[in-house]
């Protein structure tokens, strides 16, 4: 047996020394290491890199994964720490900074990683796309263009493409801008009608009913090929689709204008999660929504405003224009209306459950510890599950699903009013003004706290508090249950208040904050009325139903009752005025039975004061023998809820025993995606058909019509030219005019000081044209890019020019991922703060966000 190594010595002194780190002797002896740079770094870890090299390769693993306009923040914070603290300072951030907050970033890209991506599209465009479509918006890298490819395949190998050629930098959604956006939804558009082609051609029908079906097959592939990719709720107007409705999904499926709302949508929610998971929606930083959502949210609302201001309704027929501004401030979407019509429905509420001897129960329900993201007085949740607002939104509506169900089971009846409103971090939870028969009440209660109770019950034992390290050990408790966290359960007391006035403050600060002026948030610290512009913001951008009623007669009948009653009055006050002073005077007279106590003589009243009088007592009556009919117009036009609901069957009436419903007229194929569209018409009764809607209004910009060639689109367009896009064979070694007049608008833009026709008037290089013709942008300086916007057919087949674009390029601002030092945060929050609360215009709804138009799978 040969000795070891080690027996080779008798002392370890005599053993050979290991070879000389000259890096450290050399640190050590005052000189400079010699580092050799490593190739392929990021802008970003080149900064790093300049400023402490040594720890580079151990700096890597923090920012690796990080999307570049997050990892840009932590590098800046890293350098100002290492500038002022030094080099341990600097890694102790990364640590016990960065870190966690890179593993709540992490957790939520994860839901996101299906959406589409710059890489992902770019691949898939040269899969799918036809190099010779004259509207195909080509992309140029050294590997050539889309036509070089030389088949196509049903599914895409993207690990063998990554290793046969660089693929185009990933960059995710939330990092593109408005008119990256309307690029790749162009693109995603075409590819998805390439795979509708290639699903088409698989399939041979026919016979009409075969035909049918594989309409309907295709957009099952289509839908699945859709959310499977690119991870967008594809469009089912039927759970069991028609052909007809699967031609509109589809033809929804492979529009870029649809897909450019989807992508613009998705890209804000993503966004607001990240800033959730950065702590930038809390009560120390932005209160339920982040600044980046509040500022994107009034600038819409603005550009409503302006679109509304600009545009006025048109008649046809009798040549009537109106004002839209006009119209929408009389409708709901002005929040005093609103409010108004949500005040009078609860007072209603709650005159019928007075009447039918009902008790109010105020319930309020919120989530498990898990769904919040941080707590009240500031520091993050360690137990967070990455969930968004609308997750938790999800959560709450499940529970009142089973809670329902439950109710139902033991048929226990009830009506009432529910309000979701957010937390100090986004996170929804609910109040509930419900009433119920008294003798039902215990079970309610105990049917509410049971299933509000379900989920982490050990978290809501009192030893939970000391155990905080373990908020979700599995052990039997002994002891009371603490429900107050998760759910309240309280009565309404008659000699306290009204159950109009528990709900009227929640509804008053989710709108508008109406009679709130001097009162403070007991969520945020902050006053009441300012932060109604951030529930909006919140509500809009997680499609969150704030208001629902439960039970009764549909509100948009009592609308349209209202409005037949106010047709009617303005032609019987059109007849009040026609008439001369005698006819008034009879008229008076025949009232003296309806007015109480004294009244004052006709002689001694003036014209005027007796046209009030008889405008007074005017009532909405309609032709029918049914008494209660009469009495639902009647209620609706005096406002009274309670009276519409109690004579249109009761709070517990089913739809189809109303007395009273909506008609409406049903126009085929008026969509731009060839769908019917039901159009509210008028009202039905047992008896008639009675139309509201006499005339047909159309909507039209002020001034004169604009030509679709005079519309602005998105970006900064600095010209247009052409009328359709270049030739793109081969053989054509003409010049073309179009690239000519590319050539002349570049000129004009690069040396304006050139006049067209003059010596000295130059074209542009060719290669730079060839580059912009190939999808590349031609940069003029640190702000300023030249692109050309491809052609295209808008949905209803007509050609939009291609377009040379000027792209204005703005510094990103890191303020909405501050962890600390909201020095300019909180300026701009004062700026804002300093403009008057009344709004020169209400915070409309003019695109309504609905529940189930949410565009995530």
């Amino acid at each position: 047996m040969e000795p070891t190594e080690i027996e080779l010595f008798d002392f370890p002194w005599q053993a050979p020394l290991s070879p000389i780190n000259y890096d450290v002797t050399a640190i050590a002896a005052g000189h400079k290491v010699a580092n050799v740079e490593p190739d392929d770094m990021s802008v970003i870890e080149r900064r790093l890199y300049e400023v402490d090299a040594l720890s580079h390769e151990w700096r890597k693993a923090f920012f690796q994964d990080v999307p570049p306009y997050l990892a840009k923040y932590f590098a800046e914070r890293y350098i100002r720490t290492y500038e002022k603290k030094g080099a341990r300072a600097a890694n102790s951030f990364l640590r016990e900074k960065m870190h966690p907050a890179k593993e709540r970033v992490l957790k939520v890209l994860q839901q996101y990683k299906q959406l589409p991506n710059t890489q992902k599209v770019a691949l898939l465009s040269k899969e799918f796309e036809d190099g010779e479509d004259p509207f195909h918006p080509v992309f140029f890298t050294e590997y050539g263009n889309p036509e070089d490819i030389k088949s196509k395949q049903v599914s895409f190998d993207f690990e063998k493409d990554e290793k046969d050629r660089k693929p185009v930098k990933q960059r995710l959604l939330a990092e593109l801008e408005q008119d990256e956006l309307r690029d790749m939804a162009f693109r995603i558009a075409k590819i998805m009608e390439a795979y509708l082609q290639l699903t088409a051609s698989r399939k041979h029908a026919d016979r009409e009913e075969d035909v049918d079906q594989a309409v309907v097959d295709a957009y099952e592939a289509l839908a699945h090929f859709c959310t499977q990719t690119f991870g967008i709720k594809a469009p089912r107007k039927y759970q069991k689709q028609t052909h007809l409705s699967a031609s509109s999904d589809i033809m929804r499926m492979i529009s870029d204008s649809w897909w450019l709302g989807r992508l613009v949508k998705v890209r804000k929610i993503m966004r607001e999660h990240l800033a959730i998971a950065m702590g930038q929606v809390s009560n120390n930083a932005s209160p339920y929504a982040s600044w980046d959502c509040v500022r994107e949210h009034q600038e819409q609302q603005q550009r409503n405003y302006e679109a509304i201001k600009n545009m006025v309704l048109f008649d046809e027929e009798t040549e009537e224009e109106h004002d839209l501004w006009d119209m929408v401030k009389k409708s709901v979407s002005n929040p005093a209306i609103r409010r108004h019509e949500l005040m009078v429905r609860c007072r209603g509420c709650e005159d019928i459950g007075n009447e039918l001897g009902l008790q109010g129960l105020f319930l309020t329900l919120t989530t498990p510890s898990k769904y919040h993201n941080s707590y009240k007085k500031g520091g993050f949740i360690d137990h967070w599950n990455g969930a968004s607002p609308r997750d938790a939104q999800a959560y709450l509506n499940k529970k009142w699903q089973l809670i329902r169900a439950k109710l139902n089971r033991d048929e226990i009846r009830w009506f009432g009013v529910r309000v979701a409103e957010p937390h100090h971090d986004g996170t929804p939870h609910w109040h509930l003004l419900i009433w119920v028969r008294k003798e039902d009440i215990s079970a309610v209660r105990d049917t509410f706290i049971t299933y509000a109770t379900e989920e982490d019950r050990g978290e809501l034992h009192p030893e939970f508090e000391k155990e905080k390290q373990k908020p979700f050990r599995k052990g039997v408790y002994v002891g009371p249950l603490d429900y107050r966290p998760r759910c309240d359960f309280g009565y309404i007391d008659p000699t306290k208040g009204t159950a109009t006035g528990y709900i009227a403050k929640y509804i008053s600060k989710n709108i508008d904050g109406y009679a709130m002026d001097g009162d403070i948030s007991d969520e945020t610290g902050k006053p009441v009325k300012d932060m109604a512009r951030n529930v909006s913001a919140w509500k809009s951008r997680w499609s969150i139903r704030q208001f629902q009623f439960f039970g009764g007669a549909p509100v948009t009948t009592y609308r349209e009752l209202r409005r037949l009653a106010n047709q009617n009055k303005k032609a019987f006050m059109e007849y009040i005025f026609m008439q001369e002073r005698a006819d008034l005077i009879s008229m008076y007279e025949l009232l003296h039975y309806q007015l109480i106590g004294a009244f004052k003589p006709a002689r001694v009243m003036t014209n005027q004061e007796l046209v009030e009088v008889i405008a007074q007592s005017y009532e909405a009556r309609a032709k029918t023998e049914i008494p209660h009919v009469a009495a639902v117009l009647r209620s609706a036009d005096e406002g009274r809820w309670h009276g519409y609901i109690m004579n249109q069957g009761g709070p517990f009436v089913k739809r189809k025993e109303l007395l009273v419903t909506n008609v409406y007229q049903e126009l085929p194929f008026a969509s731009p995606y060839a769908e019917a569209i039901r159009k509210l018409e008028g009202i039905a009764t047992p008896e008639q058909v009675i139309k509201t809607r006499e005339k047909v209004w159309t909507i039209k910009r002020k001034g004169k019509e604009t030509t679709e060639g005079e519309a602005v689109g998105f970006g900064s367009e600095a010209t247009a030219f052409g009328g359709s896009a270049a030739s793109r064979s081969s053989v054509n070694n003409c010049t073309d005019p179009f690239t000519g007049q590319v050539s002349t608008q570049l000129t004009r833009l690069l040396q304006p000081d050139r006049l067209k026709g003059s010596q000295n008037d130059q074209i542009v290089d060719e290669v730079a044209i060839s580059a912009l013709f190939k999808g590349s942008t031609l940069r003029l300086d640190d702000e300023t890019e030249l692109k050309i916007r491809p052609a295209e057919v808008d949905e209803h087949g007509k050609i939009r020019p291609a377009r040379l674009v000027e792209v204005k390029r703005e510094v990103d601002s890191d303020i909405w991922c501050r962890f600390e030092g909201w020095e300019k945060f909180e300026q701009q929050m004062e700026k804002l703060n300093q403009k008057p609360q009344e709004h020169s215009q209400p915070d409309l709804s003019f695109f309504q966000e609905l529940e189930g138009d949410w565009p995530l799978a």
